[in-house]
């Protein structure tokens, strides 16, 4: 035990009596300059070739810096194999001169043309590498496992880097080329599994990335932008990175199979517009959410397999092939087009899993029936089908199509099939415009009229007298079980009553239009999307009768469609109030005002604004407030005398 303490303390000592060392040599001499094998700084000027790096790797095996930056490198014949090779031209690094060497800083000959391979792989404590400015290339996995290495910055000589050349450097941040950069190749893994690394600048030269070169990096913004020359980019080569936006200049052409291969976090790539196609698994498994496909002619198999958050998909015109589950697995997809006037042809099960029918498909207007008729095409729902603006999908144009489109105007979601339907007017917003498109479509005619009854709940609308040139508000009612918020219907008059007005609740819009001389639609709707109040009339009308008014004339409200609080339409029966001629008898009873009892409200039918005393049996008396026309209040059960204008009218309660 002494033995090893004393041995152990002699190489302190000859460790502290071995200064920086600095030679002037003459290429092949080194092994002759050098007598203490313990040297851990050497400073070497003048000139060196293979001979002299191999007695470096071979015996200063505790050199920690070591300044070349004032030696030429020489060509030179060696009587050995030294690093599997006996000729070394002038400027060349032998291959695995430093490998494994415990360098922290290296400062390399000014007039070095070539790393060769391996030169300095494994060396884990080397922090800093001075690469001289006429550097060529850099051969394969050059600083490979140089665990510590943090910041790399080539010269702008640089023309390659090597495969592997820096794959596994775990705490490489930052690779760069200093402008203006020659640097055309970058070969594969050249820059694998270095996680760590985030920033990355490789000039406009650029011509080639290779197979894996950036896989398993830490980049999460990848910009290619400034490479102009870029035009391939190989295999794999993004792979197993956070990478969430990618933008490929337009010069790139070729971008490999499984490129970004279920880089889950990317949601943005930009093709560059010039990219004839999205190899095998390109796009596989990303978390994109828009795509530019413009120029690209084909799909390979499973480009975009399982890119589950990509909703709408557009393919352009060029598109001719689309490879084996290119697209299956995107089960986000609400919407596709295809630009295509040619069907594109498919390889197998290209949507697997994917809800065609649910999802709409827009074509050229001249290539549908194709469409329709070709294999795994025909399976999507085609817009052409769609009733423009039938925005909930059930077949019709009414007033729960406005009600779906006031809920996305106050910041609802819905799916991108709604949302695309939504946008009637086609300017690629959804606002009121779309809400007046419909409306017009509504007032158009009986195109979209509803075809049946599918609910008990009814307008009502009173009998009335008139006379000859007398205006009339009247009421219009709900009988209703569920709670509405919009309605339309047709009003339609008999040949001597003519529409003067029509009004609404605050709570509610109305629009009428005239369609033909005895007909108007009108549409009630919500901004609030507000219920109907079962105890107020949902519409007045205001009509005038002149002389010609037929006897036992009738009018008739039609087409009536209520929207629920589901964006549901429900369809009415017709409601109908006869129109009676008003002389005698009749033009006092036109004149009077009106008491009866439906349930537990009474009704008062007042031809003026006015009030109402409603008095019960055990005495106690309230007023209403009454406006022209209909008006209706609860009561509990029991009798009552109602007075109007000096008027009694007795009224039971059950």
């Amino acid at each position: 035990m002494r033995n090893r303490i004393i041995l152990a303390i002699i190489a302190v000592v000859l460790a502290l009596q071995s200064p920086a060392l600095e030679v002037q040599n003459t290429a092949g001499t080194l092994s002759t300059r050098i007598s203490d094998p313990n040297v851990t700084s050497l400073t070497v000027t003048g000139t060196m070739n293979a001979e002299d790096f191999h007695f470096i790797s071979a015996t200063l095996h505790g050199l920690t810096v070591i300044d070349l930056s004032g030696v030429t490198v020489t060509a030179c014949r060696t009587a050995e194999l030294h690093y599997w090779q006996q000729d070394f031209g002038d400027g060349e690094l032998p291959a695995g001169t430093f490998g494994g060497m415990a360098l922290t800083s290296v400062k390399l000959p000014s007039t070095l043309k070539y790393i060769g391979k391996g030169a300095f792989a494994a060396c884990h404590q080397l922090t800093s590498v001075t690469m001289p400015a006429e550097l060529d290339s850099i051969g394969d996995y050059a600083f490979a496992a140089c665990t510590a290495l943090e910041t790399v910055t080539l010269p702008a000589s640089v023309v390659k880097v090597g495969r592997g050349a820096f794959m596994r450097c775990t705490a490489l941040t930052t690779l760069q080329v200093q402008q203006p950069s020659r640097l055309q190749q970058m070969d594969a893994t050249a820059l694998m599994d270095c996680p760590a690394l985030t920033t990355l600048k490789l000039g406009d030269a650029l011509q080639a990335v290779g197979e894996r070169s950036l896989a398993g990096t830490g980049i999460q913004q990848l910009d290619l932008t400034g490479s102009t020359n870029l035009n391939e980019m190989g295999d794999w080569v993004m792979v197993k990175t956070p990478v969430t936006q990618a933008k490929l200049p337009s010069s790139v052409t070729s971008v490999g199979r499984g490129a970004f291969l279920y880089d889950t976090a990317l949601n943005e790539v930009i093709l560059g517009g010039q990219l004839p196609q999205l190899n095998d698994y390109m796009l596989a498994g990303t978390g994109l959410t828009a795509l530019d496909l413009t120029g690209v002619n084909a799909l390979g198999d499973y480009a975009l397999y399982n890119s589950d958050r990509l909703s709408v998909v557009e393919l352009p015109a060029t598109v001719t092939w689309l490879g084996t589950r290119s697209m299956a697995g995107m089960i986000g997809m609400t919407a596709i087009t295809s630009n295509a006037t040619e069907v594109p042809a498919l390889g197998e099960n290209v949507w697997q899993g994917v809800n065609q029918p649910a999802i709409p498909l827009t074509v050229p207007t001249g290539a549908i029936d194709s469409y329709k008729e070709a294999e795994q095409w025909k399976e999507f729902l085609f817009d052409s089908g769609w009733l423009m603006g039938d925005v909930n999908l059930d077949g019709e144009v009414n007033i729960a199509d406005i009600n779906v489109i006031i809920r996305i105007i106050q910041g609802s979601e819905y799916d991108e099939g709604t949302m695309m339907r939504a946008d009637v007017n086609g300017d690629e917003e959804i606002n009121i415009a779309d809400i007046n498109v419909i409306i017009r479509i509504i007032q158009t005619g009986s195109a979209y009229a509803p075809a049946h009854v599918n609910v008990n709940d009814q307008l009502h609308l009173d009998d009335v007298a008139m006379r000859p040139g007398e205006e009339r508000t009247l009421a219009v009612t709900l009988d209703n079980a569920q709670d509405y918020n919009a309605l339309q219907c047709d009003i339609i008059l008999p040949e001597g009553l003519s529409l003067v007005n029509s009004r609404v609740d605050r709570n509610h819009t109305s629009e009428t239009c005239g369609l033909d001389e005895s007909t108007s639609r009108t549409v009630l709707y919500s901004a609030q999307t507000t219920h109907f109040d079962e105890d107020c009339a949902v519409l007045y009308i205001t009509v005038r009768a002149d002389n010609v008014l037929a006897h036992d004339s009738q009018i008739l409200l039609s087409n009536i469609v209520l929207a629920d609080d589901n964006d549901v339409a429900w369809h009415a029966a017709d409601c109908t109030a006869q129109v009676k001629n008003s002389t005698g008898i009749e033009d006092l009873n036109a004149m009077a005002d009106r008491v009866w009892v439906e349930g537990s409200i009474l009704c008062i039918d007042a031809c003026h604004d006015g009030t109402a005393q409603v008095s019960a049996i055990n005495g106690t008396t309230r007023t209403l407030m009454l406006t022209a026309g209909v008006n209706r209040q609860e009561l509990e059960a029991g009798f009552y005398v109602v007075v109007i204008n000096g008027k009694s009218h007795k009224i039971a309660i059950k």
